[in-house]
């Protein structure tokens, strides 16, 4: 049998990338441009294709692999549900599982599927701990679980282009699936979802802004 170029045989197909319609729009050109150096966040992995895609911007970058952390957090926090922490106490709990984040502030947070990693009860300490490290021309970038029915995987992205996301892994995980309604009323007034796209497998991608219009 003759394998495929580039594939080994018998080995895991790849998986297609995901095209984007809000990566163009975070991802302005102009816009970017009047910010000059940009500080970036990207709670993903790191891997070659980002790196390289980002070093085509003046950028300091973040990248804080944050997925496994967060969702054993959660899990653990679902388990104290009968005397749940403050909010204070989440937010300190969750500065320690994302420390690397450091004092800086983002004009570009790439937040992936983050938001399904975090407990319905943590998502006001995110938001409140998100909003103290974003700049008044943030733009964040990310999905979450729309569809109740849609399948739950433990996803690493990451960019290839400006309109398309390589998904590098994916593996069935419980997660925590959340609507939009709920999701922008925990963001407070100071941050909210801006934009929505609903994709075939039941996600949303969204376009996370400073303010409200």
């Amino acid at each position: 049998m003759v394998g495929l170029p580039g594939r080994k045989a018998g080995g895991p197909a790849p998986i297609p990338p995901l095209s984007s319609r809000l990566l163009p729009i975070a991802l302005d050109e102009k816009r970017l441009e009047q910010i000059g150096t940009l500080n970036i966040l990207d709670f993903g992995r790191a891997n070659s294709a980002s790196l390289e895609f980002f070093n085509q911007y003046p950028c300091r970058l973040c990248v804080l692999d944050a997925a496994e952390p967060l969702l054993a957090w959660s899990r653990e926090l679902g388990e104290r549900m009968e005397e749940p922490p403050s909010l204070q106490q989440m937010q300190l709990e969750l500065s320690g599982v994302l420390s690397a984040i450091g004092e800086h502030r983002y004009d570009l947070v790439f937040l992936w599927d983050t938001l399904n990693h975090l407990h319905e009860h943590a998502l006001p300490a995110f938001g409140g701990l998100l909003r103290r490290h974003v700049t008044k021309h943030f733009r964040g970038h990310g999905f979450m679980l729309h569809k109740r029915g849609a399948e739950q995987q433990l996803r690493q992205l990451g960019l290839i282009g400006s309109e398309q996301i390589a998904v590098h892994s994916q593996l069935a995980t419980p997660l925590f699936a959340h609507n939009r309604k709920i999701v922008n009323e925990a963001l407070g007034s100071e941050l909210r979802i801006d934009q929505g796209v609903l994709h075939g497998d039941g996600r949303l991608e969204f376009l996370m802004v400073s303010g409200r219009s």
